[in-house]
């Protein structure tokens, strides 16, 4: 058997349901499923019960989760010293990712670290910003960028920059919905993202303080899938203004007066690992980049966004 197969198989034990298995594994569903199967075939037990409310751990498989935690645990413990060992900034890390490149200068920190380090490797891992935080908790991140704020004290967390949020919706629809009205929101269709999004948290605000009952149409992982959707004319949702500058929506969406709000974007990783030589590295090839954007100083609320504007109908 592999470790990866092993790491599944908790992850899925944690989650109960093969979706959120695979959004924190970053991988697809049918490989994660995949996984199991072939992992159960090896050991010839089955680990769980699969129903339409999830995964449950059979009674075999309770009994053999702690002994694939120890597994798990001892092999990071092994690489961990292996990697202090050997001092040079060399080997392999994750890098999670919960933007585009673009707006995450990820191009640029990379070529930095090349010159640098060039024995150092990478696994780029995309996900929301609630999977990125979630990563780098279970270790399964090593440094990663997110946005928002994180309330934990497991984190090193380096403010970057200031991310806008606005709301957008089809450019036919510009003049209908350009003076601010609640309720007439309410009415059309939306667009939400991962549960696990600092944006979808954002959205979740807005309903609250607005009184409102949102229905999402769609639910989409990908920010330029969700641009696409807005300018097919099939919804609203809440997005960074950087992505329709960057991906040249301008003219396609249009975005709202009703809300503005602003997301710190952060570099961040185990402050047990702060010393590693490979997380040392990318931080500070990361911090090196984004020297010239010193982060405005502005007060986030806990859920992790500051109100700019807020007109009301």
């Amino acid at each position: 058997m592999e470790l990866y197969q092993l790491r599944t198989f908790l992850t899925v034990a944690e989650e109960g349901h093969l979706t959120r298995a695979a959004e924190k594994l970053f991988a697809s569903q049918p490989a994660v499923s995949a996984q199991i199967r072939a992992l159960e075939a090896e050991i010839g037990v089955r680990l769980f019960d699969r129903g339409p409310k999830g995964m449950t751990l059979t009674q075999a498989g309770t009994a053999l989760y702690e002994q694939a935690q120890k597994i798990v645990d001892a092999a990071r413990d092994f690489k961990h010293c292996a990697e202090h060992l050997r001092g040079a900034v060399a080997g392999e890390l994750v890098l999670g990712l919960n933007n585009r490149p673009e707006i995450l200068r990820l191009m640029e920190v990379l070529r930095l670290l090349t010159e640098q380090h060039p024995d150092l490797r990478y696994e780029i891992a995309n996900g929301s910003s609630g999977v990125i935080i979630q990563g780098l908790e279970d270790r399964n991140i090593s440094i990663g960028f997110f946005e928002g704020q994180h309330e934990g004290n497991k984190l090193t967390v380096h403010q970057l920059d200031t991310i806008e949020l606005c709301l957008v919706c089809p450019i036919e629809w510009a003049d209908e919905l350009s003076t601010p009205d609640w309720k007439l929101l309410e009415s059309k269709p939306w667009i939400f993202v991962s549960p696990m999004c600092s944006y979808f948290r954002a959205i979740q605000r807005i309903s609250q303080e607005q009184g409102l009952s949102i229905t999402p149409r769609f639910r989409v992982n990908e920010d330029l899938t969700v641009l696409n959707l807005v300018a097919e004319g099939l919804g609203i949702t809440l997005i960074a203004r950087q992505q329709i500058e960057l991906n040249q929506f301008a003219g396609k969406v249009a975005a709202l007066p009703h809300f503005r709000a602003t997301l710190p974007l952060n570099i961040a990783y185990l402050t047990e690992r702060a010393s590693d030589p490979a997380i040392s590295a990318v931080r500070d090839a990361v911090l090196e980049v984004w020297k010239d954007k010193a982060p405005p100083a502005s007060i986030h609320d806990p859920m992790g966004y500051h109100m700019q504007n807020r007109l009301n109908a």
